[in-house]
Order: structure tokens, then C-alpha cells, then sequence
């Protein structure tokens, strides 16, 4: 197996692929019909976070770090190569779950770290990680397990984060099958937001995040979260703002900016019903929000639904939810299958 690294190629490039909405990576081929993988520091653009030399190559075992690398991998046939994933006990999905309690799938991690034993236990021929730590995946390559740095996490739109299956076709040599599985999405997503352009008469308010320690912490209007809100036909109360992370505000701000808002959205982790207490996080002052009083509140709760897994190839299910949350006279009846109003 020849790991995904290589010193450097003078190789002629006879094509450039680059994503659509993606920005994280981008992808040559070369003449000797292997491609040279550009992976891009998205907290940091242009800089390049790591290149890969890839020979199109038979695969046997794969391991991964996050749960949101394993739709990727499922999608594209793999899933019985796969050997080991990090935070097994998060799976959710249904036949991932089914191999991590058969033992058939390791588990990576204790805690929040990776276990090098475990890692090479599993013997991957690739192990996707997080687009940090590149100095302690070193053992691994000198071992020959190759390393990819996966960053679809922070790729700023709903689409960019669903194309990273594209750089895992390029992997799999399944080129032709993760572009037309992408296409189907990207047009879904699209479809819908043409829908809601044309038809929504009205954009509601609509303001986002959590209360910790007296402080709000609310995604940008260059986020993810601001993206899917406003192709939802909703009016992001923050949407001119611009950060590489959340916002930290005040609480005195929030109530200041958003108490009238007509939509209150937050992501949850709780293993039963959310209850007003659990809502409002203990502070009373939380229920004189406009939103709260209307029950016009809506959550993804995480530990019920794979908001850490298949959802990001699922972006047009969330927009979906969200459009028949802020408009129910476009979208009408809807199975929800993230969102959901409180």
C-alpha cells in the first residue's frame, strides 16, 4: 500500500478539478494518471494544509476520526472496509451502529484523543482525521497507514460540506459515482431554495445559538448556520456580520437584538423530551423572548437524529425542515428529519 503522501511530483497536470462550493480542497490529474490533492487550511485560505500523491489503488481497510467522515465512506460502498471510527458511541445511524455493537467496527478514541494502539490494531491503509495535529500522524505514516486531513466541517455553506464526497471518490476511484451523487443533492438543495425564492412572501427574524456563563454564542453571517437559515426564507438577525467563529456576545445584547425575533433556533444534545427548563438553560429571562412565548423555538437534537453523521449529505432534508418550520404555507405537511419546532 503506498501511503498518501508523497516528497513531490514533476508530473505534467492534464486537468484540474475544483468543487463548485467546496473551498477546501482541489484535485489534479496527472500524466502518469494519478492525481496530485490539494488539501486547503479553510482557517487560514490560501494556505495549504497538506498535498497528496494518489495512485488509484485497491483499498482494504479504512479507518476514520469523526462520525461525519462515515457517510462519505457509506455512500460510496466502503463502509465494509471500514475497521475502526473515533466516538463510536455517538453513531447513530442504523447499520453503523448495528457493526459498532457486532465489534465489528473499533472504536479509535478515549476521550477526545485518538489511541495509537488502536489505531494500529485496525491496520487502515487510509485514517481521515481532523485538519490538525499533522505532527502526531507522522507515526502513522511511518508505519504506512496514509492520513487525510478532513475539514468539511468548516467549509461555510450546507453544499460545500456535502461536496467533500467528491475527494473521497477521488480516493476510492469512484470519481464518476460520488459526482453524480453530489448532483443529486446539490440540485435538491436548489430546487428547494428556488421554491422558497419565489414563493415566500414574507422572511421571518430568525436568531440562533446557545446561553453559557453569561454569554451567547451565536454563529456569523458567514456560516453554515446563517446559510441554511436564509435560503430557508428566514432573515438572520446577524447575517452582515463576519468571523472565523462564533460569535461571543453578551447576554445583554441578545435581549436587546433578538428578544422581538419571530424564531429562536439552537442545536441540542439531550436524551429525552426537551423540557422548558432545559430550553431556557435555568434563566427565567429566556421565556419573555417573543420566540419562546410563541413556541416558535426549533432545535436538531443530536442525540436523536445524525446530525453528526449523515446529515451532511443531507442538506437538503435541513433546508427542507426549516422552510416548512418558517413557511408551513409553502411546504405544507413535512416528515421532519432534523429540525423540528419545540
Amino acid at each position: 500500500m503506498v501511503p498518501p503522501q508523497g516528497t513531490g511530483s514533476e508530473q505534467k497536470v492534464i486537468r484540474v478539478f475544483r468543487p463548485e462550493f467546496a473551498e477546501g480542497f482541489v484535485v489534479e490529474e496527472l500524466a502518469d494518471s494519478s492525481f496530485r490533492i490539494t488539501l486547503l487550511n479553510l482557517e487560514s485560505l490560501p494556505d495549504t494544509l497538506q498535498q497528496i500523491f494518489w495512485k488509484p489503488q485497491k483499498i482494504n481497510s479504512l479507518a476514520c476520526l469523526s462520525t461525519t467522515h462515515v457517510p462519505f465512506i457509506k455512500a460510496l460502498g466502503h463502509l465494509p472496509m471500514l475497521k475502526g471510527t473515533g466516538f463510536s458511541d455517538l453513531v447513530i445511524d442504523p447499520e453503523v451502529r448495528a457493526m459498532v455493537d457486532r465489534g465489528e467496527l473499533t472504536n479509535l478514541t478515549v476521550g477526545h484523543k485518538l489511541d495509537d494502539e488502536k489505531v494500529f490494531g485496525t491496520e487502515p491503509d487510509l485514517l481521515f482525521v481532523y485538519p490538525y495535529g499533522g505532527e502526531e500522524y507522522v507515526k502513522f505514516l511511518d508505519a504506512g497507514i496514509g492520513c487525510v486531513q478532513i475539514s468539511e466541517y468548516l467549509e461555510k455553506t450546507p453544499l460545500g460540506r456535502a461536496e467533500w464526497i467528491k475527494l473521497f471518490g477521488f480516493l476510492f476511484n469512484k470519481q464518476e459515482e460520488a459526482e453524480r451523487l453530489f448532483n443529486a443533492i446539490r440540485d435538491a438543495y436548489n430546487a428547494e431554495a428556488a421554491m422558497v425564492r419565489n414563493l415566500a412572501q414574507y422572511k421571518p427574524t430568525v436568531f440562533s445559538g446557545s446561553y453559557d456563563g453569561g454569554f451567547w454564542y451565536m454563529p456569523p453571517g458567514n456560516s453554515f448556520a446563517a446559510r441554511l437559515i436564509a435560503d430557508a426564507g428566514g432573515r438572520y438577525i446577524y447575517a452582515d456580520s463576519v468571523s472565523s467563529g462564533n460569535l461571543i456576545l453578551p447576554f445583554e445584547k441578545i435581549l436587546a437584538d433578538a428578544q422581538q425575533c419571530e424564531f429562536w433556533g439552537k442545536i441540542v444534545y439531550e436524551k429525552g423530551p426537551l423540557t422548558a427548563d432545559k430550553l431556557t438553560e435555568g434563566d427565567a429571562r429566556l421565556a419573555s423572548f417573543r420566540s419562546y412565548q410563541n413556541r416558535n423555538v426549533f432545535y436538531c437534537n443530536a442525540a436523536e437524529t445524525d446530525y453528526h453523521g449523515m446529515a451532511v449529505l443531507e442538506p437538503h432534508v435541513m433546508l427542507t425542515d426549516l422552510v416548512a418550520i418558517f413557511h408551513p404555507e409553502i411546504q405544507g405537511r413535512h416528515a421532519f428529519g432534523y429540525f423540528r419546532k419545540w
